[in-house]
């Protein structure tokens, strides 16, 4: 059967649709579009007044626009809707987003083609060999089955509520693995080579998985080869800090695959930076565009406001540089009793935390000679403290950064804390 249909976008995708199904033998009505341009059919900027003898409307605008614009054609062509099926072509949003139109007798559904396009010229070759999903009502399910069959495409339903991880599996397997190439190029060609000499790698891999699925793992981590990972780890720490993260995850994802345990010393930075050492690793994450952030404090004792504290601090940027007071430098600031912890164990509760990158001791009263050296590109305070009072503020707004400050939560303090053990 082949139907009539109008289609509100004609984007990447919209205009796909509306050149295969034009092939496949259904009948174009009318389109709306900013793209004013020649499809063989009426295209608009706005919505017909009435369907125009339309079966079938497709709404191809994005994610954002579904619902203003069910609303919209349900609003202009009130009783006229009924019969008639609405499919938007989302892979996140459900049919819900159709639910004005149904109320009023309308058929609605999603219908999502399970592929990545960047390319309007080649779109509609894309488009023909890949799987479409459906969500929605009966009767628009049996109608975008057979507009899918008439596309010679293979369609699955899905379940309202499988949606959102369906659609999260998909940026996985197709955007994340974009960045996962980019950040593997990146590495190569610091020794001489481009994405292009990984390719034929890629492909083989995939055609691996196609035949063997998760069985197709191979490399160090598969095989327990641990001191290959050791330099890879020490090798991106010193040239590409900010990869290193995604590596470790990757890595002990790759580990629990294979049945093995990721060795966690591999991951672990030293609880205390040596200052040195320190501005050489912020160098290397400078040159690779990282924003570094700055704070320092006591943190005797780490409550749940600090843990709020160092998170909104970490979102600044993107490397967070704690500096802590040394035990002397506590005891001159908070009087005798004080600190309850060691530096030591204040460094290790800080660096386990996921917000924190690096601690560093300082022993004087202030950090203004750490903040002289790291030259932070965001420095930060409490809330408590006016931006003209805060220690470095000068030095780091000398060099082109900024100073900030974050408000505390309400109801935490390490000193509050103490007094009330005390009391008890």
């Amino acid at each position: 059967m082949r139907y009539s249909f109008g289609i509100v976008g004609l984007g990447r995708v919209g205009g796909a649709m509306l050149a295969m199904l034009r092939d496949a033998g259904h009948t174009p009505v009318w389109a709306v579009s900013s793209k004013l341009e020649a499809f063989g059919i009426p295209v608009t900027g706005t919505l017909p007044a009435s369907p125009g003898g339309t079966q079938v409307v497709l709404i191809a605008v994005p994610d954002g626009h579904i619902r203003e614009v069910s609303l919209q054609i349900a609003r202009t062509w009130e009783g006229a809707c009924r019969g008639i099926v609405f499919l938007h072509l989302s892979g996140l949003l459900t049919s819900e987003e159709l639910a004005v139109l149904s109320e009023r007798g309308a058929e609605v559904g999603s219908l999502h083609p399970l592929q990545s396009i960047t390319d309007a010229s080649r779109a509609r070759q894309i488009l023909k060999g890949s799987l479409f999903t459906f969500e929605g009502s009966r009767g628009a399910g049996e109608v975008a089955g057979r507009i899918a069959a008439s596309l010679g495409v293979e369609m699955i339903p899905i379940s309202r509520g499988d949606k959102v991880l369906y659609h999260a599996s998909a940026v996985m397997a197709s955007n994340y693995l974009v960045a996962l190439m980019d950040q593997a190029s990146q590495v190569i060609a610091s020794a001489g080579l481009t994405l292009g000499h990984l390719l034929p790698l890629v492909r083989g891999t995939l055609a691996n998985i196609e035949a063997r699925g998760s069985e197709a793992l191979t490399g160090p981590v598969a095989r327990g080869d641990w001191s290959t990972v050791r330099a890879h780890v020490d090798a991106l720490r010193e040239r590409f800090p900010d990869l290193l993260p995604a590596y470790l995850e990757l890595g002990r994802y790759t580990a629990r695959m294979a049945g093995r345990r990721f060795p966690e010393d591999l991951a672990a930075y030293p609880a205390l930076a040596d200052i040195g050492e320190l501005c050489d690793i912020l160098a290397a994450k400078r040159a690779r565009g990282m924003r570094v952030v700055f704070t320092n404090g006591c943190f005797d004792i780490v409550h749940a406001g600090h843990v709020t504290y160092l998170a909104k601090a970490r979102s600044l940027g993107d490397c967070l540089v704690v500096g802590l007071n040394s035990d002397e430098s506590v005891r001159r600031l908070k009087g005798q009793g004080r600190p309850v912890n060691t530096e030591q164990a204040r460094a290790a509760v800080l660096g386990a935390l996921s917000s924190v990158d690096h601690v560093v001791l300082f022993a004087e009263d202030t950090p203004l000679r750490l903040i002289d050296r790291i030259r932070p590109d965001v420095l930060v305070k409490g809330g408590d403290w006016a931006i003209q009072d805060i220690v470095g503020a000068d030095v780091v707004r000398g060099s082109g950064g900024e100073v900030l400050t974050i408000p505390f939560e309400e109801g935490f303090s390490t000193t509050g804390i103490i007094g009330r053990i005390r009391s008890d």
